[in-house]
């Protein structure tokens, strides 16, 4: 602690000490960064579609990790290219050699420098199995990204249509608050009995309990939703969107057609397949010798010699049969697994056009016109039971009937947006893509 900060810590304390005394807030300890107010990076709380992938992706630590990933296969690039370091070899001595009839001792050195080589090919290979890991890398960012964005659409478009349901649910206590309100006046004036009256009570509370629900689920899928985004559960969120038009166009074929272009899976195998032939070239060159070459110098005190020296192992016994059999091998289980993936794709996309085709068609059958005939028909229902014009039974089934297919509406609106997300997981990509 500095003369400076000390000083201001006194005058801290003398500050402070009637505040306390008084039972007031002291003002901040000098230094203490706790107090420092920030602007919270998760004010926001209205979301489009994009925004909300978007914050996803980018409020994401396993994106730091995977692009760590990629930084560390092309450092494997940079490695395979990087020659290997040349050896010298200095050997000092001293040389006694015998001269006329009496022996003389002489300083001999010998020094070699040599640069060893891979065996033509074998670097290029290398290389290329190096870049094969990169794109590996790299594609599991894509990958990761598409998922992440498709985790958020399923449950931005779960959140919505729950919200939606909200919306009827709520239209439905509403009704059932007037058809209560109507019931009480009626039992009062002498118009109906004590069922009726409890009828209207039980219709009520059968319809905040069903509120109550819709509500549980909106809550379940914002909590969804904020945790995709990296932030709090409990934070509150609007959304921006709409559930319409979500039925995408083209066929089974063509959905095959762009999973077996781009999806990132079958692209992965495709890549370690690349990479497992590449792998097998070079197994199969292992054999072949890596060698070294370099000048040599010796030093004698009456005598200097130059020369040039070659080294490389003679693949007499090891010619690598083992590693060529367990390379093969795998490059074959790669291409087995591609085509395992090709047809298991192609049924999981058909699987999910199919699903999606039922949803869509289910969802065409509640044309606008049939809703707000239905909406019209309850409302003069209501109208006509708060005037004594028609019998309870058929006001209550006109009501049963309206929000039982508002709510359907709802809730296959929900499967269409559902059955779309499954659809784009299993094709891979998102399903504005073409192949």
């Amino acid at each position: 602690m500095n003369l400076q900060h000390a000083l201001a810590c006194l005058l801290w304390l003398a500050t402070a000490a009637p505040l306390l005394a008084q039972g007031k807030k002291a003002p901040p300890l000098p230094g203490d960064s706790s107090s420092v107010q920030t602007p919270s990076c998760g004010s926001k709380t209205s979301f489009t579609l994009t925004e909300a992938i978007s914050a996803a992706r980018a409020n994401n630590p396993e994106m730091l990790a995977l692009e760590a990933a990629v930084a560390s296969a092309a450092g494997g690039v940079t490695t395979a290219k990087t020659w290997a370091n040349p050896e010298i070899t200095v050997e000092p001595g001293v040389r006694r050699a015998l001269e006329d009839t009496s022996f003389v001792t002489a300083f001999n050195g010998v020094i070699s420098l040599s640069q060893p080589f891979k065996f033509p090919g074998k670097r290029t290979l290398e290389v290329a199995i190096a870049k094969s890991d990169v794109k590996l890398r790299e594609l599991a960012i894509e990958a990761f990204r598409f998922q992440m964005a498709a985790k958020v659409r399923r449950a931005f478009y779960e959140l919505l249509a729950a919200q939606k349901i909200i919306e009827a649910r709520t239209e439905q206590v509403a009704s059932a608050k007037v058809f209560f309100e109507s019931a009480k006046k009626r039992a009062e004036g002498g118009y109906a009995g004590d069922f009726e009256s409890l009828k209207s009570q039980a219709d009520l509370i059968a319809a905040q309990s069903a509120l109550r629900e819709a509500e549980g689920k909106v809550a379940t899928a914002r909590i969804v939703l904020n945790t995709l985004m990296a932030r709090s559960p409990s934070s509150p969120l609007t959304l921006s969107g709409s559930l319409d038009n979500l039925t995408p166009k083209g066929s089974s074929r063509d959905f095959i057609a762009l999973a077996l272009a781009r999806n990132p899976a079958l692209q992965a195998l495709e890549i370690e397949a690349e990479k497992s032939g590449l792998n097998l070239k070079r197994t199969r060159m292992e054999s072949l010798p890596d060698f070294s070459v370099g000048p040599n110098f010796e030093y004698y005190k009456d005598e200097q010699v130059a020369s040039i020296s070659a080294s490389a192992p003679l693949p007499f016994w090891d010619r690598n049969k083992g590693g060529i059999q367990t390379a093969s091998a795998q490059h074959k289980e790669n291409l087995a697994e591609i085509q395992r993936l090709r047809l298991e794709i192609g049924g999981g996309v058909t699987g999910a056009a199919s699903n999606l085709d039922v949803a869509s068609d289910q969802l065409a059958l509640y044309s606008p016109e049939f809703l707000y005939q239905m909406r019209d028909f309850v409302r003069q229902a209501e109208e006509s039971y708060a005037q004594s014009a028609t019998t309870l039974i058929i006001y209550l089934d006109a009501k049963r009937t309206y929000f039982d297919a508002l709510t359907s509406y709802y809730e296959t609106l929900g499967r269409v947006a559902e059955s779309r997300a499954e659809l784009e997981s299993a094709i891979g990509v998102p399903l504005e893509l073409k192949p």
